[in-house]
């Protein structure tokens, strides 16, 4: 479901280029129906614990699969009606994928290798991302861009078959008396509630700013501020989610042995150091060191996300796992949701992608301040009275 999800928010970003030529729009527009999707995956995500708990983790995972389905076909046909349409099902399907996950780990994951597993769930991220990123963009130039939501499609008609599969298994603890969509402030309101969940959400906000900020813009700057094609700009794409989907489960190992905490933060200070070398990108730069400073920057900025959600199932609620990862999801949708638009508004006023990638360092440090203070809190209430 992981790598359905990424495959169905990272198509049109991947052929953006394309797509802007086709609806007569700037590429730069792109941020905007991000920031749409992930809008909807916030809402959808608030009230994921309470679907989870009526319907159990496959069946909220096979909705969320026909969700997809059903808005890369509508992607496929050539107007911004269809496409925000399209967004609105994309997103409504992300923000359900997280909460069944966290509730299916904990229940079957020991203790010890809590973090690993959430960062190997996780990893399915940046696989989907990579099929995208490798076959959307020939896809676009062979066949038309119409036809590069075929890959997010069957990835997706696949999950929804084996779902059914786990489904007995799966789905044997869900309460059919359980509120279909929770309480009225949903995970949210108890991620608020504790100062600790509320920092590390926070930091989460940010993370995902920068994360969906490069993954939405990372193809337009190279393709045309520093010259590459669009086919090996969309191959640096797939860079960027293949290191971070392989440092996703040596994050998690780390993790399981030092504590996430520590992670996080060594994974912050890298991606403010890799932020400031985009800053100065241009096309005189040589290939290989252009595709190193990406492919760094796909291990940190792309790379937090199991040890985020382990550290978020460590400090909440033991029954509360579902809801609790619902609100910190949401979070981390927000950024996202802020993260392109305003990357957009930004470059729209600055007209540079280089100030715009280099303003992404102080996102970075933002999101490291708000970690610092989870850190504390999590110390203060796990201390003896």
């Amino acid at each position: 479901m992981q790598s359905v999800s990424a495959c169905a928010n990272v198509t049109l970003p991947t052929v953006a280029p394309k797509i802007a030529d086709a609806l007569g729009v700037d590429a730069s527009w792109i941020g905007y129906q991000v920031s749409l999707l992930f809008g909807c995956a916030v809402l959808s995500a608030t009230f994921g614990g309470g679907m989870v708990a009526r319907l159990g983790p496959a069946r909220t995972g096979q909705v969320a699969a026909l969700l997809c389905i059903a808005g890369m076909a509508l992607a496929a046909l050539p107007s911004i009606p269809t496409m925000a349409l399209s967004t609105l099902l994309c997103g409504f399907a992300l923000g359900l994928v997280n909460p069944g996950a966290a509730q299916v780990i904990v229940r079957f994951t020991p203790l010890r290798h809590r973090n690993l597993i959430f960062s190997v769930k996780q990893s399915g991220v940046p696989l989907g991302g990579v099929a995208v990123g490798l076959t959307a963009p020939l896809i676009a130039v062979s066949l038309g861009w119409q036809w590069s939501v075929l890959p997010a499609i069957v990835v997706a008609f696949a999950v929804l078959l084996l779902m059914q599969w786990v489904h007995p298994l799966w789905d044997s603890e869900r309460n059919r008396e359980a509120k279909l969509f929770g309480s009225r402030s949903g995970g949210i309101g108890m991620v608020w509630r504790r100062p600790a969940l509320r920092w590390l959400a926070l930091s989460g906000f940010w993370f995902a700013f920068i994360q969906r900020s490069v993954m939405t813009f990372l193809v337009s700057y190279l393709y045309l501020v520093a010259g590459y094609s669009l086919v090996e700009a969309g191959a640096l794409l797939a860079l960027y989610q293949a290191a971070g989907g392989l440092a996703r489960p040596v994050w998690g190992i780390l993790a399981d042995r030092i504590s996430g905490p520590p992670v996080l933060t060594g994974l912050s200070l890298c991606t403010i150091a890799t932020c400031i070398a985009l800053f100065w990108l241009d096309g005189t730069w040589p290939p290989a060191l252009v595709a190193l400073i990406v492919g760094v920057l796909g291990a940190t900025s792309y790379g937090w996300n199991g040890v985020y959600h382990a550290e978020a199932t460590r400090i909440s609620p033991p029954r509360e796992i579902a809801t609790v990862t619902a609100g910190t999801s949401s979070f981390a949708y927000s950024g996202v949701l802020a993260g392109p638009a305003l990357f957009a508004v930004g470059y729209q006023l600055s007209g540079s992608y280089p100030a715009m990638f280099g303003s992404l360092a102080g996102a970075a440090a933002l999101g490291l301040c708000c970690l610092l203070l989870a850190i504390r809190h999590a110390r203060q209430a796990a201390a003896p009275a």
